[in-house]
């Protein structure tokens, strides 16, 4: 009977981590949890005899060219780097072989896409407007003072979503009740999830002209960098609503402030440029803005799910199955604007 193997995997799990998820990489590895901060030669002498590694807390120093070339028994990594590669010297990884995983970006996709879906609402009742209004005692009683604005429900709305995704494909699943008409602009999204969500696609202007509501949901990258501008906001028109919920440098904020100035627009944001947002920051003013500080992935009781997928395609690698979020080098082209 052939004697069972068993991986040797360093972890530092941070907050992120997964009990079951945990259970199950035990069947086949003896865990080394990370109990405090190490440089990196003492990273590099801890990773002698390891096969894998589990870096989502902040115990570990990057993962540099010299320590991928000591650790010699590496083959597995899973990180958390919204797709982007950082804290990890990818050349060296794919010189010595090292299959690396990223399920950062998947692993908030629920709550953000829920909290697009609360903005959405939010700002179809002027809640930013209203919310001020009744802490100062200033309200209209049954009045939401947005009657020159797409306003009521969302049910029958035509939404605009840029960028289609994780969060963008789940988005699409919360809205399926509301019977929305929605439009996409993703030159990225599989046809296989096309026809599985029966999605409809447009270009950039053609989803802009189409919404009443337009969804921002595309990382930063040098191409999406300024994506919505100036002739943008212009295009969308008056009276319509604006939700981001990615990255604040995915618009140009200072065309937007001034056109919420104009009162053209009414606006749900969960992220800015820079972060924090600035105390005396005029968007924190405006009653036709519903801001939260980049709070739409921070659901606590979803955390286990960074360490639940890194660990599941772990087991997937040790056991020769193809991996679900492996970084590869088409993702990391899109990341960084070269696809």
């Amino acid at each position: 009977m052939t004697e069972r193997v068993y991986q040797k995997i360093m972890e530092d799990p941070g907050r992120w981590i997964d009990e079951g998820a945990r259970q199950q990489l035990q069947q086949v590895a003896e865990l080394f949890p990370v109990e405090e901060a190490l440089d990196e030669d003492e990273f590099i002498a801890a990773l002698s005899g390891c096969t894998g590694l589990i870096k989502l807390g902040g115990q570990l120093p990057s993962l540099s060219a010299r320590v991928l070339d000591a650790a010699t028994d590496l083959r597995v990594v899973g990180l958390r780097s919204d797709r982007f590669g950082s804290g990890i010297d990818l050349e060296a990884a794919a010189r010595h072989g090292i299959r690396v995983i990223d399920a950062d970006n998947l692993s908030s996709a629920h709550p953000v896409a829920e909290w697009d879906l609360a903005l959405m609402l939010l700002c179809l009742r002027n809640a930013g407007a209203v919310y001020r209004q009744m802490m100062a005692g200033t309200d209209t009683w049954a009045q939401t003072g947005n009657d020159g604005f797409v306003n009521g429900e969302l049910t029958g709305r035509k939404v605009g979503l840029i960028g289609c995704g994780h969060v963008g494909q789940r988005l699409i699943e919360l809205l399926a009740p509301f019977r929305v008409d929605l439009l996409v602009c993703d030159p990225y999204v599989p046809e296989d999830i096309v026809t599985s969500l029966d999605i409809q696609r447009a270009d950039l202007n053609g989803v802009i002209d189409h919404a009443d509501i337009l969804v921002v949901q595309v990382p930063h990258t040098p191409k999406t960098e300024g994506l919505i501008g100036a002739a943008e906001l212009e295009r969308l028109g008056e009276g319509r609503i604006l939700i981001n919920c990615s990255r604040g440098k995915v618009l140009d904020q200072q065309a937007l402030v001034a056109r919420l100035q104009e009162g053209k627009l009414i606006a749900g944001l969960d992220v800015f440029d820079p972060e924090p947002l600035p105390a005396d920051h005029v968007l924190r003013s405006m009653s036709n803005v519903f801001c939260t500080p980049h709070i739409a992935w921070h659901a606590q009781n979803t955390f286990h799910r960074y360490y639940g997928h890194t660990a599941q395609d772990i087991l997937r690698f040790f056991a020769d199955q193809p991996l679900h979020h492996e970084l590869t080098q088409r993702m990391l082209d899109i990341r960084h604007g070269r696809a």
